[in-house]
């Protein structure tokens, strides 16, 4: 376990940002007032917006984008192209 030093600090704003996403690669936090996943067409362009996370799909936070989910590990752990992600309700 980290010590309190090593511990990320994240800034939430309790009136706005609902979720918290991070890279478990760096720990780097997103914060965000929802949470949308993007279903995309063969030539790279968006298709449809979703509710739910499924392979295929990239997580859309509030402006970030991460590239399509590759594996759902559980609800709320997803590994994509790149990454590894859990997203949590706050």
């Amino acid at each position: 376990m980290k010590n309190k030093i090593d511990r990320p600090k994240v800034f939430i704003d309790l009136a706005k940002d609902n979720y918290v996403l991070t890279r478990l690669e760096d720990n780097k936090q997103i914060t965000a007032s929802m949470i949308k996943f993007m279903e995309w067409n063969e030539d790279g362009t968006g298709k449809y917006v979703h509710d739910g996370p499924a392979t295929g799909r990239s997580i859309m936070a509030d402006g970030w984008l991460t590239t399509p989910i590759t594996e759902i590990i559980s609800e709320t752990k997803f590994k994509t192209k790149n990454s590894t992600y859990t997203l949590h309700k706050v």
